[in-house]
């Protein structure tokens, strides 16, 4: 099939993906610069072919059904695998048969994913990438509807039950530690205890983040009550202030890399069981064929976490 024909075999996949995205045909008409009436014809195709309604109109938008669900499934890693076609036969790659885009949680986007894709660079200097942050549910989500290409993340170990749920392509236990400054009075511990982070200041992600989640857990399960002095959703902040205040942060061992040199800091294990069932995750869209280029990006990034 020509680069035409494929084009054109995908138009209402495309026009359908993009309503469910938007919830809505005036989004979907704007997003991509077509006649409502044009998309909305292409959905009723797409209902006749399939024998069932794949739309819930409601009064405020629209909603799939779970047969639109389940085609919805399918739609986007056919739109992928289209797109990743078109670009290895296409000489100039004008369809950007060699960008790579990746969803990431915050602390991944100051040291670890660019020097990932600095490194990658290096041997595919044709390739362009989109790198994003967002809550670890958000990297799912953007997985999941093929959004990014690869999504790195902490997630707490619990798997979620969809099927549509992202493939986890590689992960690795990465317990929750305390962050503090060379010179701070438990800095000269080997290990650090939950009663040690009472007695100092401590700054914390806000919740939704899995850091919060399972120290937020630990201290319920412990009845122990620890309010932080400073939370934010941005860890640059946390690290500056603990090692310019002295007070205590948690993250991991990663989140040290590449940090500034007058950010001078150290990280302790926390003797807790329950933050020690973090793990990093790098995710792809389930039973996607991935294009040669994004699962070169992906080995690189394993191999980076793996020098951590």
């Amino acid at each position: 099939m020509t680069k035409d024909g494929l084009m054109l075999h995908g138009i209402a996949l495309r026009y359908f993906v993009e309503v469910a995205r938007t919830g809505s045909l005036a989004a979907a008409s704007e997003n991509l610069h077509v006649a409502v009436s044009a998309i909305s014809r292409q959905i009723s195709k797409l209902e006749e072919d399939v024998g069932a309604p794949l739309f819930e109109r409601l009064p405020r938008g629209m909603v799939l059904t779970e047969s639109g669900e389940l085609l919805a499934e399918h739609a986007r890693r056919t739109l992928l695998e289209a797109e990743a076609v078109l670009g290895n036969i296409s000489a100039s790659e004008a369809r950007g048969g060699r960008l790579v885009r990746i969803g990431c949680t915050e602390g991944f986007t100051r040291s670890l994913l660019p020097a990932s894709l600095a490194r990658h660079l290096q041997t595919a200097p044709g390739t362009r990438y989109v790198l994003r942050s967002g809550t670890p549910a958000q990297v799912e989500h953007w997985v999941t509807v093929g959004e990014v290409d690869i999504g790195v993340a902490f997630s707490s170990g619990s798997q979620s039950g969809s099927h549509s749920a992202p493939n986890v392509a590689y992960s690795v236990a990465m317990p929750v530690r305390a962050l503090l400054g060379v010179e701070h009075p438990l800095a000269s511990h080997a290990c650090l205890t939950l009663a040690d982070l009472q007695t100092y200041p401590i700054a914390l992600l806000e919740r939704g983040t899995t850091v919060r989640q399972l120290f937020d857990l630990c201290c319920s399960t412990r009845a122990v009550k620890i309010e932080p002095i400073l939370s934010s959703n941005n860890s640059a902040a946390l690290h500056a202030f603990a090692a310019l205040t002295g007070a205590i942060t948690l993250g991991s061992s990663v989140a040290l890399k590449g940090l500034m040199n007058d950010l001078s800091l150290v990280w302790r294990p926390i003797d807790e069981p329950i933050l020690n069932q973090r793990v990093l995750q790098v995710t792809t869209m389930r039973e996607r064929r991935l294009p040669a280029v994004v699962r070169s990006v992906l080995e690189t990034i394993v191999s980076m976490i793996g020098e951590a």
